[in-house]
């Protein structure tokens, strides 16, 4: 083919003047990839990001808690004084015998699982530090048995991703499919693919290759190469829990109506607040919730197999732009409060009363909203983590802040009984962490609320202006075959399914467009992550989560820094490289410590509802921010070096790795640009906010809608703006709120 065609896929294949050189050995032939060769910058070619097709944009490029920064630029050598991680050169064997065949029944099918299978005998071949290989350890057999309990949208964007993989190559010298290339060459397409200046092809390496190497790192000879356990700090055994009943798929086996006074849509931090405080009064309330119900038995086994299971289309939420940003979300009963990482703040004073001046909020000032937090707060029995719980991973960066001077404090969370597993953000195996399947749903329940899981709402019912119940679908959680149609006849409505999918959810029901504010003003809370290397063992996944903070920027830079800490089955994903290069950066994991910083962004983004699937979520990084989260990530960066650390993983252009604070000083904020970061965010917002202005906000000062009676909004949607923090107990303390207010007014709706 013509150099065009090259130059498209951003790559020359097998050409003799290229770095593929083969080598051929006595024993075993194998290929020499010259690590050596200068790595050049992919260039940054504005709008293509809108040009991606929407199959390609589920990466679950980020898991909870935010991943490790991937330098935009190839990877680097780590060097000196670095001793303990040595970078080899890759050997990978000449394949000379057919691909392998697939086996009889598969989920991607055939021609699929060949492609995944010679993608990942590229990325992660035999020997290096862990000598397994993606083969050794049936990664694709892996990931095509996962693959059946896919949320359908989710199997058929990796079958056109797949797709997509297998015949770019046939534009290139090579002509002919990905899965029958010569195993040098196919080595060469997933390497230059990792630093292609075009999106597309970056993106689909990037799905791919996370795919691959959390599957990897989840298998037990190379959890067991790492040194990763499932111990627990304390020995103590868990404590046994409430437990909740609902009604599911299998109870609801023909259609079915059901009369309340209220009706809830969504069981998360606002949906569960709702339903215990009206419930307690002595309302009748109903719980719909598209999620399953998980106990304690379900939270073992590899993170990023529950990962899977617990996170809304597989944790493959995005928001799409520049960057193109993960959004993961919780899809349980309890909402995302089940995996969330329990961290614990109160909006800042100087938040609410911004929000209350510029949006005319009244009763939202710190004084007033003073109970409602210590309501909240004593329900989910908050308390700073004891220093028991802090790993070494909390400890090494406590020592880097010390030395430079840098306040910080342990971080308030909602655990009762920790022991320190560090799982958190994939089910508590202790069911310490109070998320809300433990305290208020079960209370709600007490009280006589029914709660529905798999059961996905569709319509809001309107009568004569005012909402009058939700028509909704159970559905097979394991085949999300379609079940029985429910239908809630109601006085009240609340919407609490989150800041993405309760403004789906009005705007397929055309409703709260008056604004035409539904949908828009949303905000994230984009974060990035920062890892480093140390001399030491760290074992950054041996205790609490995210134990320890500072907030010495978050004032003056709207900067939140947070400790954070990535098991290796989740975060092997993150590093960069391919090859014995990344391996040798995961066998090293237990030297690697994390944190986190967060943005209060002044962008924003918006939710728009196509069709019957998920929601399409669109999000512009300004140069502000991108500028505040640059100056964080080498704030960061210094305290890992003050700490002690070799290396640490910027991934900012033109200081990917450094080692010492001269190489930050090469970095200028002014010259990165929002497209070269990678990020992530947990804590959407803003998307159906609260004021007294109908014409500018969706919902009054205590969530009701301006232009539909009866219908109440109690999630994140409301926010006027970001929060600045870790929004759990922000959207409580409103949720409170509103049903304080609701009560109150109950001679109005009931």
């Amino acid at each position: 083919m013509s150099d065009d065609f090259d130059d498209f896929w951003g790559e020359k294949l097998a050409d003799e003047d290229e770095t593929a050189v083969i080598k051929p050995n006595d024993s075993e032939p194998t290929q020499r990839i010259d690590t050596e060769r200068e790595p050049t910058e992919p260039i940054d070619v504005g709008g293509l990001e809108e040009q991606v097709p929407e199959f390609v944009m589920g990466a679950p490029a980020a898991m909870a808690p935010p991943t490790m920064q991937e330098p935009s630029l190839p990877p680097e050598r780590i060097d000196p004084p670095m001793e303990r991680v040595v970078f080899e050169p890759r050997a990978v064997p000449i394949r000379t015998e057919p691909p392998p065949e697939p086996p009889r029944k598969t989920t991607l099918g055939k021609r699929r699982f060949l492609t995944l299978a010679a993608f990942a005998e590229a990325l992660i071949p035999p020997g290096g530090a862990i000598p397994e290989s993606a083969k050794d350890v049936g990664v694709v057999e892996r990931i095509d048995t996962a693959a059946a309990s896919f949320d359908p949208a989710v199997r058929n964007r990796l079958s056109k991703l797949l797709w997509l993989w297998e015949w770019m190559s046939v534009f290139t010298r090579a002509f002919r499919p990905f899965s029958r290339l010569p195993a040098p060459v196919a080595v060469g397409v997933v390497e230059r693919a990792s630093k292609s200046k075009f999106v597309l092809r970056r993106q689909a390496f990037s799905f791919l290759k996370i795919l691959c190497l959390n599957q990897w790192a989840s298998t037990a000879p190379v959890e067991e190469a790492i040194g990763f356990t499932y111990s627990c700090l304390s020995k103590e055994p868990p404590q046994d829990a409430v437990r909740l009943e609902v009604l599911g798929n299998s109870d609801v086996t023909h259609d079915h109506i059901e009369e309340c006074d209220v009706v809830i849509v969504g069981s998360g931090a606002g949906g569960s607040v709702m339903a215990k405080e009206l419930a307690e009064v002595g309302l009748s309330v109903v719980v719909l919730e598209e999620g399953s119900l998980f106990t304690r038995s379900d939270f073992a086994g590899p993170p990023w197999e529950r990962f899977q299971r617990f996170y809304r289309a597989q944790g493959t939420t995005v928001a799409l732009g520049r960057p193109t940003i993960p959004l993961p979300m919780g899809k349980a009963v309890g909402g995302t409060t089940l995996v969330n990482s329990g961290t614990c703040f109160r909006t800042p004073d100087r938040v609410l009363e911004r929000w209350a001046s510029e949006f005319g909020i009244e009763g939202i000032d710190p004084e007033s909203m003073r109970p409602y937090f210590e309501r909240v707060e004593k329900i989910l029995h908050v308390k700073p983590v004891p220093e028991e719980l802090f790993g070494k991973n909390a400890r090494v960066f406590m020592r880097g802040a010390e030395s430079l001077g840098l306040q910080g404090a342990p971080l308030n969370r909602n655990i009762n009984g920790c022991r320190g597993c560090g799982t958190c953000a994939f089910g508590c195996p202790s069911d310490a962490k109070q998320a809300t399947h433990l305290n208020y749903l079960p209370k709600a329940q007490r009280h006589g609320a029914s709660i529905y899981a798999n059961c996905r709402a569709q319509a809001v019912l309107v009568e004569d202006g005012r909402a009058r119940g939700i028509q909704a679908r159970m559905f097979d959680p394991r085949t999300y075959a379609p079940g029985a149609r429910l239908t809630v006849k109601s006085k009240v409505v609340v919407l609490a399914a989150g800041a993405v999918h309760t403004p789906a959810l009005l705007q397929r029901n055309a409703l709260a467009t008056r604004s035409g504010q539904t949908g828009r003003n949303l905000r994230i809370h984009p974060a990035a992550g920062i890892g480093a290397f140390f001399e030491e063992d760290v074992y950054s996944w041996r205790g609490t989560l995210q134990p320890y903070y500072l907030d010495d920027w978050h004032a003056s830079h709207d900067l939140m820094i947070e400790v954070t800490s990535i098991t290796p089955g989740v975060g092997a994903g993150s590093f960069p490289g391919t090859g014995a290069y990344t391996k040798n950066l995961v066998a090293h994991a237990k030297n690697f410590a994390g944190a986190g910083v967060f943005v209060s962004d002044t962008s924003t983004g918006r939710v728009r509802a196509v069709g019957s699937g998920e929601p399409v979520v669109t999000y512009a990084l300004n140069k502000t921010d991108t500028r505040k989260l640059v100056r964080g990530i080498t704030h960061v960066a210094e305290v890992f070096l003050a700490a002690g650390a070799q290396t640490v993983f910027t991934g900012l252009p033109g200081a990917g790795t450094v080692s010492s604070r001269a190489d930050l000083e090469k970095v200028r904020e002014e010259a990165v640009r929002p497209g070269s970061l990678r990020l992530t965010a947990f804590h959407p917002g803003g998307t159906a906010r609260m004021g007294a202005d109908p014409s500018s906000t969706v919902v009054d000062p205590f969530g009701e809608c301006h232009e539909i009676g009866g219908l109440f909004i109690a999630d994140a949607s409301v926010f006027p703006g970001c929060p600045t923090v870790n929004p759990m107990i922000s959207i409580m303390a409103l949720a409170t709120r509103t049903a304080d207010h609701l009560v109150r007014r109950g001679a109005s709706y009931f």
